[in-house]
C-alpha cells in the first residue's frame, strides 16, 4: 500500500474514532483535554513529529503564525487549550464539528455585533485558567513571511490584564514542498491538499515559544511589537 494511502486511511479512522467516541463535557477544560487527544491521534495518523522549544503558558494569550490547518494539530497536542477561528471553518465538512466539539471561539469577522460574543468567549477561557491561541495573521500563507498581524482581538487579552505570549511554527519535510503541500493557502481546496500532504515523508514541525513581553496598552503597538517576536522565533536557526 502506497504510503500516502495508508497515512489517509489512518487519518480518516482517527477522525471516525473523534466523532464516534464519547463527547466532551460541557466545561471548557473537558473539551481542551479530548481536543489535546485527538490532535495527538491525528499527528500520529499523518507520521509528523514535532518539536518544542520553550512551554506553552497555562493561561493568557498566545499568538503565532498560521501555515496550515494542520497547525492546530501541532499546537493543541502540546497542551490543553482553546483556539479562536474564522467562523467559516463550522461550514467544513467534519472538521467544523469537531473544532465545535473542542470549543473553539469562531469568530464572525463580517458581522460586527458578534465582536461581544467573541471577547466574551476568550475571557471565559481565561478566567478558565486556559490559554487561548490566535493566528492574528488572520488567514493562513506560504511561509515566505509573517503577514502583518490584524489587532482587533488584542485588546481583550490588554484589557484582562493577561500576558500574550509569541509563538511561532515551521515545517520541515524528507519530500514535497512545504508551501504547496503542506502550508494551506490561496486557491487550495482541502480534500486535494490534503492527499498531497499525506504524500510528504518526513514531515517535522517545530512549535517555538517565547517569552511574554511587557506590552503597551495601545492595541495596535501591542500587535506591532508582538509581529516582530513572532517573526524573530519563525525565523530562527
Amino acid at each position: 500500500m502506497f504510503t500516502g494511502t495508508r497515512r489517509l486511511i489512518k487519518l480518516a479512522w482517527a477522525i471516525a474514532l473523534a466523532l464516534i467516541e464519547k463527547q466532551p463535557g460541557n466545561s471548557i477544560g473537558e473539551r481542551a483535554v479530548w481536543q489535546q487527544k485527538q490532535a495527538r491521534r491525528m499527528l500520529r495518523a499523518l507520521e509528523t513529529q514535532v518539536t518544542m522549544t520553550g512551554k506553552i503558558p497555562t493561561h493568557g494569550l498566545v499568538v503565532c503564525n498560521h501555515l496550515s490547518y494542520l497547525d492546530v494539530l501541532v499546537i493543541a497536542a502540546q497542551s490543553p487549550l482553546v483556539f479562536v477561528a474564522k467562523s467559516d471553518v463550522r461550514h467544513w465538512p467534519v472538521i467544523g464539528l469537531l473544532l465545535k466539539s473542542a470549543g473553539t471561539i469562531l469568530a464572525e469577522r463580517n458581522r460586527p455585533s458578534s465582536a461581544s460574543d467573541t471577547a466574551q468567549g476568550i475571557r471565559a477561557v481565561f478566567e478558565s485558567g486556559l490559554p487561548v491561541v490566535l493566528f492574528p495573521e488572520g488567514t493562513s500563507s506560504d511561509g515566505s513571511n509573517v503577514l502583518p498581524f490584524k489587532p482587533t482581538l488584542f485588546q481583550i487579552a490588554l484589557d484582562c490584564q493577561t500576558t500574550i505570549t509569541p509563538a511561532a511554527i515551521h515545517y520541515q519535510a524528507e519530500t514535497g514542498d512545504i508551501a504547496h503541500d503542506v502550508c494551506y493557502w490561496g486557491d487550495h481546496t482541502l480534500v486535494s491538499h490534503m492527499i498531497r500532504l499525506a504524500k510528504v515523508k518526513g514531515l517535522r514541525a517545530t512549535l517555538r515559544i517565547g517569552d511574554a513581553p511587557a506590552l503597551p496598552q495601545n492595541r495596535k503597538a501591542a500587535a506591532q511589537l508582538l509581529h516582530g517576536d513572532v517573526k524573530k522565533l519563525y525565523f530562527a536557526s
